[in-house]
């Protein structure tokens, strides 16, 4: 399990901070997606792209990311972005048995897109039928942790290992404070080194009834960016996974959650939380 524990002091300097970034960075909420990412109108809370020449069995990347990592009811969406060919994505592996038995997206010509959304844990492998070498995965645990004012879930449990995945996505769902998937909200996300206690990473994000952020890890990253939402959608209001990629090194960390505002009203008195999770090689 995933610990959870509560420290006051930690607290009060948690809401000091939240209550002087408020006036120094207004805009802080507004995210400016990078140059291989853009907004997509359609539901699903997790988008994996079908990158342009993905019929190349040489392509660096096919589907991207090729593995990912997310808490049960995730909603992943396939967004068929290859100009040159139609691909599919199908459960199973070529001339498995159960192939396409639980997912099969059918011929998907450009700007398409597919969703499923995973409800049980697993490991969940997938392909292409008209082009078989190309193949991903989709990582699903069902762990998570209740705190006082959230529900606290991640991909991969209470460890995170970064041999077996790069990237991690994490969950917070409001418990003391009714929230529509209508109603939007702002959050302020803390990320601690436990050990050092120095903050690695802080961020506003505007969502709804739950924030969704993905840790991206790796040693090329000489710098911490933010990027997202991966959806803006006319049928669902949540805006679905942030991004935040970075050269998270191995240790103990505190993610810290606060619950900002609500309907454009600051929250009163500001729920939050605290959880502990723990990054190995």
């Amino acid at each position: 399990m995933i610990n959870f524990k509560t420290s006051a002091p930690l607290w009060a300097c948690m809401v000091a901070a939240v209550l002087l970034a408020a006036v120094l960075l207004p805009s802080a909420a507004i995210l400016t997606p990078n140059s291989a990412y853009a907004f997509h109108t359609f539901g699903g809370t997790y988008v994996v792209t079908i990158v342009p020449g993905a019929a190349q069995k040489e392509s660096l990347y096919h589907y991207y990311p090729p593995k990912i990592a997310v808490p049960r009811h995730t909603e992943v969406a396939w967004f068929e972005n290859d100009p040159e060919q139609p691909h599919t994505v199908t459960s199973g592996s070529p001339g498995s048995p159960d192939s396409g038995q639980l997912f099969n997206s059918g011929v998907m010509s450009y700007l398409y897109f597919f969703q499923y959304e995973f409800d049980k844990a697993g490991d969940y492998s997938y392909y292409c039928q008209i082009h078989p070498w190309r193949t991903g995965l989709v990582h699903v645990s069902d762990q998570s942790t209740l705190g006082k004012n959230f529900e606290f879930s991640t991909g991969t449990g209470s460890t995170w290992s970064l041999s077996e995945f790069d990237r991690n996505l994490l969950k917070f769902e409001p418990t003391t404070v009714s929230l529509e998937e209508t109603t939007p909200a702002s959050y302020y996300f803390t990320m601690a080194n436990s050990d050092t206690k120095q903050t690695v990473y802080s961020h506003y994000f505007p969502s709804t009834n739950n924030l969704q952020v993905e840790l991206i890890s790796g040693s090329n990253y000489n710098q911490t960016t933010t990027y997202g939402p991966d959806r803006a959608s006319t049928i669902h209001s949540n805006p679905g996974a942030f991004h935040v990629q970075g050269n998270f090194a191995p240790g103990n960390y505190t993610i810290s959650v606060v619950l900002y505002s609500v309907n454009g009203k600051l929250s009163d008195p500001l729920p939050l939380d605290q959880f502990k999770f723990q990054l190995t090689q």
